[in-house]
């Protein structure tokens, strides 16, 4: 036999679900809790810290859950449940004050509620959309028409007839007729008497309007009416009567889909759907089209991009564009451009030039890209997921987007799991495309990353706690040479300071205060890196704890709490490759030991699991650096680990584990190995 030796380049490969003789070199079985980063190599997911207990039951159990951005130091979490909307500031959690913010009619549902409302925001408000809402007319006005004239030339003066309504008839068509009222000087356009020309705000979009900081207010919006015209010449928005399934902003128009409707409203004029004149249209009147098709089509989303505005159906695509690449009236075109399926109640996000969306199996779901190319040319589609098929549950019930940092995530309410998709490109070159999952401590209510920041609700324990965290942010050499260990470089969840510590009855009890989970592993370190052995939990006077094995009094130390946050990459067996894609999988091959070179890391297990045992060989936790001083991070910028396998390469299973409070790096690996042919004739 043999000696061979070959190299793993890195682990940014991400999560295949293929074979493991047709894994890319740099592709795994899994990876829990890790964040695959270009610079760094595969980094163990910086900790979630606990901000609030927003909520202390299930109340809000199936809400619609939104953020909103109103400046670098102002941001929200809300909820929406029927009747009410709640929010919180995402820096304390503390709950904000909603003027009329509960028992409002226009925000009741029947079921859950999670896909039953659309938000979008724009500077100080944020537009709430319920889709079961049938949209009206407000009742129709008085008054009375003075008269009929064929044209302009045979009105009277206008001085005698102040407030008086004539028609102008024209020819015998509807189509140009039109209206005109005195003001006691001179004729200006007017609508026709007695019909109605506001739009019942009660049946439309509300908004929360920003009052102050902390403070909202919920109410109804102010639409603009039918100044001009009659049915006919300004007729309504098509979604009259119906119920609006989702709203955008594109062109400096606020648009509406509903059914197979497109609506755009008046540029500059938010709320107002309606034409300003009945005699001439002109570019700024709304755009209301229909998407003609062979087959129903319902639109449910909308995502405006460079070419116009791609509007997305359960099974068909379409693009709303213009030759100028303005929108209006004249020129707006509808075409379609692809028959995809896609979910109608996860709606698709835009990362750069990439808009991504799924669809459902029975059992899991498809995730896929779209690249809209230039004018009148039919898009490009990626399957995003043809490497983890099955992978992503069909219970995913939203679609976050981070452009900043090129990621999708996907989660389900009714799960702890958020499944990612990171990509790095440079120039025309995709070097990095990975799907990993990240496991919180509860069920993930709401999820969102906002400029690096990521903001989390869970369900915990019966009610919801509010979690943040910053990505791309390891500690650096004098943080660590500091002897403090910064409480946004922690990597278990649920960090926070203790409440307070109390020793009783020779025991050092450590407050905590969020609840306490059996199913969680509770974790307490002192600044210096010092990890505290925590016995029990303890539930005493309204208060938690966790209690410290031993007797030793640590009273006076500075100590931060949480629940272990465990890494893991399940490694895929060994094959020798002889090219690009290229495996030998039929050849004899002994795996003696691997080597993994490391990053900037702190302990690291590696689990070895003979096939068909159920105990495993541990190697670790080593520290992996030679020494540390007293109180100082024990976290080291480097180093190599040599695991002895002396196996063959598919009679076992290894996976890479740390659920220490630092940071974990896997930059590359090297396997060796005896590798023999002989059995087997080769051309």
């Amino acid at each position: 036999m043999a000696n061979i030796t070959q190299q793993i380049p890195d682990f940014l490969g991400g999560v295949s679900t293929q074979p493991d003789d047709q894994k890319e070199i740099n592709q795994v079985k899994e990876i829990i809790n890790g964040y695959p980063d270009p610079t760094v190599g595969l980094i163990k997911r910086p900790g979630l810290k606990f901000i609030a207990n927003i909520v202390s039951d299930t109340s809000y159990d199936n809400a619609h859950w939104f953020y909103y951005r109103y400046s670098s130091t102002e941001q929200y979490v809300g909820a929406i449940i029927s009747t009410a909307v709640k929010m919180w500031n995402v820096s304390n959690g503390a709950a904000v004050t909603i003027t009329n913010g509960t028992s409002q009619g226009y925000l009741t549902v029947t079921g859950n509620a999670h896909n039953q409302f659309h938000v979008i925001s724009k500077q100080d408000q944020i537009i709430v959309l319920n889709k079961a809402k049938v949209t009206a007319m407000s009742a129709a006005l008085s008054g009375s028409l003075s008269g009929t004239v064929a044209s302009v030339a045979d009105l009277p003066a206008a001085g005698s007839n102040n407030n008086n309504v004539y028609k102008i008839s024209n020819t015998s068509a509807a189509e140009d007729d039109y209206y005109v009222k005195s003001d006691g000087t001179t004729w200006n356009e007017s609508h026709q008497p007695n019909i109605a020309i506001s739009i019942d705000a009660s049946t439309m979009p509300y908004r929360l309007r920003r009052t102050g900081a902390n403070a909202f207010t919920f109410e109804a919006n102010t639409w603009g009416q039918r100044l001009v015209g009659d049915t006919t010449t300004n007729p309504n928005p098509s979604f009259i009567g119906k119920t609006l399934n989702f709203s955008f902003f594109a062109n400096n128009r606020l648009g509406f889909l509903s059914e197979d409707n497109v609506i755009l409203g008046v540029p500059n004029d938010t709320y107002n759907f309606f034409s300003k004149s009945a005699i001439v249209q002109i570019d700024s009147d709304p755009v209301d089209l229909t998407c003609g098709s062979q087959r129903p089509v319902t639109l449910t989303s909308a995502v405006p991009v460079q070419q116009g505005i791609v509007l997305f159906s359960g099974s068909q695509q379409f693009m709303l564009f213009s030759d100028t690449g303005v929108l209006t009236p004249a020129q707006a075109v509808i075409k379609s451009i692809s028959s995809y399926e896609v979910d109608e109640d996860v709606h698709p996000v835009e990362t750069g030039t990439t808009i991504t969306f799924i669809n459902k199996s029975t059992s899991y779901c498809r995730v896929f890209g779209m690249q809209t190319q230039g004018q009148g040319a039919s898009p490009l589609f990626i399957d995003l997921g043809k490497f983890v098929s099955q992978y992503i549950p069909q219970t995913v019930s939203s679609i976050v987007a981070d452009t900043q940092n090129s990621f999708i995530g996907l989660y389900g309410q009714s799960a702890k799991e958020i499944y990612f998709y990171r990509t790095y490109v440079e120039g025309d070159q995709q070097l990095m495309r990975a799907w990993y999952s990240w496991k919180l401590p509860g069920n993930v209510q709401f999820f969102n990353s906002d400029k690096d920041k990521i903001v989390s609700v869970v369900k915990f324990q019966g009610g919801l706690v509010l979690l943040t965290t910053e990505l791309n942010n390891l500690p650096t050499t004098s943080q660590i040479t500091a002897n403090t260990l910064p409480a946004e470089n922690l990597f278990f969840d649920m960090i926070a300071s203790s409440s307070g510590n109390t020793y009783v009855s020779n025991k050092t009890r450590v407050q905590v205060p969020f609840a306490l989970d059996s199913s969680l592993t509770p974790f307490v370190v002192s600044d210096g890196g010092l990890q505290l052995k925590v016995e029990s939990t303890l539930a005493s006077g309204g208060n938690n704890y966790f209690v410290i094995a031993g007797s030793n009094n640590y009273t006076s130390l500075s100590l931060k709490v949480g629940y272990k946050m465990p890494f893991e990459v399940q490694m895929p067996h060994i094959y020798v490759r002889r090219g690009e894609g290229v495996t030998d999988h039929t050849a004899y091959l002994i795996i003696s030991r691997m080597k993994f070179s490391i990053g900037l890391s702190g302990n690291l297990s590696f689990k070895v699991k003979p096939l068909g045992e159920s105990n495993q060989n541990l190697t670790g936790a080593v520290q992996i650096v030679d020494y540390t001083n007293l109180n100082a991070v024990p976290l080291d910028e480097s180093a190599l680990f040599t695991i002895p396998v002396l196996r063959r390469n598919t009679s076992y299973d290894m996976t890479i584990f740390s659920d220490t409070p630092f940071a974990v790096a896997l930059n590359s690996a090297m396997w060796e190995g005896n590798y023999s042919t002989k059995y087997y004739r080769r051309l």
